[in-house]
């Protein structure tokens, strides 16, 4: 493979590792909420909760505003407009924005 391949495979690679990073804690935060709906349901029908829905429901809004899941957005963002660009040609990389 020709080293500028080889780089646009990294780059490429690179972007895909981000989004899965982000992925995970966007994951992550979804299985709270839907534990926290399903908590939400059982009080609603009577039968004994698990834990707390509201403690649940807090956990997963707390994670979609913690340091790391900015940090992991930000990292996606821009690795992915670095893959984007690479992918581009030249001229229409910069008049894109």
């Amino acid at each position: 493979m020709a080293p500028r391949m080889q780089q646009g495979a990294l780059i490429t690679r690179d972007a895909h590792a981000a989004l899965r990073d982000l992925k995970t804690l966007v994951d992550l935060a979804t299985e709270k909420i839907h534990a926290a709906e399903l908590d939400t349901i059982g009080l609603a029908i009577g039968r004994p909760q698990g834990d707390n829905p509201s403690r649940t429901l807090l956990v997963a809004a707390e994670a979609l505003q913690s340091p790391r899941f900015e940090a992991a957005l930000r990292q996606a963002q821009a690795k992915m407009e670095a893959a984007v660009a690479w992918h581009l040609p030249k001229g229409k990389a910069a008049s894109s924005r």
